[in-house]
């Protein structure tokens, strides 16, 4: 979750005044950047990324990227500036590249920059901005696995207008949704990121419930949609400050439904999932297993 900047190259101009943005690509299996805490990983989705018509791998899809793109190294692209970014490990400098163009997924775009050298991702990102950008509709079927660049979204399923970002991170006008979050007899109503750049969800330490000492990281929590209905999983508990109050990865999403469209507007956008006959998710207060 990266906010978009506009960089002019100026020689030695190292960006320290504030943070830019967030970035919530969790470190870990699938991708370098998925799963620690789940025991059966869900998929994170990825596109072909191509610099100046040359391949350079894929990119993950991430819907947690205020950015355009992420790069895990400059692929021969002048580096001409550095900023200042917030991601799980707290803030840190990340490069920025000269523009140029690229083709993901099939779709030919130019930037004026993009991100290079995060610590915590040893991979490629196509952040939510990209999309905002070209108007393209993301589809994700976790049923095949694969991701999809629609012209609209199809007809059906649930659609949830995303709501405004949290007073901390005005900028990042990214996937959010209200959620009701529990654990035990603890819970709260909070906004929840839908992030697909992590197949692991994770929540703020103390938002609801209280771990048991020998998983001082993980909780077992219940996480509720009204629309989509109730789903159960373990989150990994993070204390980062300036991050949102939890961040529902891929598993999460699996369980409520096996295909998603979101729609970056230019401002907010939809989120539209299709349940089906076989959805980990139940309605009312019930809950099952996301992984």
């Amino acid at each position: 979750m990266i906010a978009s900047v506009r960089y002019t190259w100026k020689p030695a101009v190292t960006r320290r005044a504030h943070i830019i943005g967030v970035l919530c690509l969790w470190p870990g299996l699938a991708a370098g950047c998925g799963d620690i805490f789940a025991t059966r990983p869900a998929p994170l989705f990825s596109v072909p990324l191509a610099i100046e018509g040359e391949p350079i791998g894929s990119a993950v899809i991430d819907t947690g990227g205020g950015y355009e793109l992420l790069l895990r190294d400059s692929f021969g692209l002048e580096v001409v500036d550095v900023v200042e970014v917030l991601a799980f490990g707290g803030k840190e400098l990340v490069g920025v590249t000269e523009g140029f163009q690229y083709t993901a997924g099939g779709w030919d775009s130019t930037t004026d920059a993009a991100l290079v050298g995060l610590s915590v991702c040893d991979c490629n990102g196509l952040g939510f901005h990209f999309f905002r950008k070209t108007g393209t509709v993301l589809g994700l079927d976790f049923a095949n696995p694969r991701a999809m660049f629609l012209p609209v979204v199809p007809t059906g399923g649930v659609t949830i207008p995303f709501q405004p970002p949290p007073s901390f991170l005005p900028s990042f006008d990214s996937a959010f949704v209200q959620v009701e979050i529990a654990s035990d007899s603890d819970t709260r109503t909070v906004l929840g990121l839908l992030d697909t750049g992590t197949n692991a969800s994770v929540m703020r330490r103390g938002l609801v419930g209280t771990p048991s000492s020998l998983t001082p990281d993980r909780l077992d929590v219940t996480v509720t949609v009204e629309s989509l209905g109730t789903v159960a999983v373990q989150v990994g508990l993070f204390d980062t400050a300036g991050l949102p109050d939890i961040i529902l990865g891929t598993d999460v999403m699996r369980a409520w439904s096996d295909r998603w469209y979101f729609f970056f507007a230019k401002e907010r956008g939809t989120v539209t999932a299709v349940p089906d006959l076989e959805s980990d998710a139940v309605p009312g207060n019930a809950s099952s297993l996301a992984h």
